[in-house]
């Protein structure tokens, strides 16, 4: 589809994060199987069920928007789920490194889900569609939290992943 409004890129950006949504639940899910640490993985399970309740949000935008929604294809988003199943199976190492990966395998995907949602609230904002707004917002709010609670995860999970020094 051509993009030659603001409206386009709009719609195209939420049909991103509509994909993205359902690719981060699959990866949540591996992610989740891969963890040692049961903290880890409870936060990856709640994850899991906020972003099935983003896509019904953005299922709801579409709907008053008056739009079907397509699930787009993102190489970007792709390659940061690819790389969330690679770090999941990473069996060889240690459970104490391999959660550290896991972590910033989870923060990486958050990170492009705030960038989107950012994005598509301020051009909803913009194009006058105030309630679509607000339920970026919301989304976007809440994808924040996760990626400071795993930030406050890592910084007490991750000490466990350095090597002493030798003396």
């Amino acid at each position: 589809m051509p993009m030659q409004t603001l409206h386009d890129l709009f719609i195209e950006q939420l049909n991103e994060l509509f994909a993205g949504e359902a690719a981060s639940i699959q990866a949540m899910q591996a992610l989740r199987r891969a963890a040692s640490n049961p903290r880890l993985a409870k936060l990856l399970e709640a994850h899991e069920r906020e972003s099935e309740k983003h896509a019904a949000r953005l299922e709801d935008i579409f709907d008053s928007l008056e739009v079907v929604p397509r699930r787009a294809g993102s190489h970007t988003l792709k390659g940061l789920c690819d790389d969330c199943v690679e770090w999941a199976g990473m069996s060889g190492a240690e459970p104490h490194v391999r959660d550290a990966a896991l972590i910033a395998a989870a923060q990486h995907l958050e990170h492009d889900e705030i960038a989107g949602y950012g994005c598509a609230r301020t051009w909803a904002s913009l194009l006058g569609h105030r309630g679509v707004a607000s339920a970026l917002q919301r989304t976007l709010n809440e994808e924040r939290r996760v990626d400071e609670r795993l930030t406050r995860l890592a910084e007490s999970l991750n000490r466990a992943a350095v090597e002493p020094v030798p003396a």
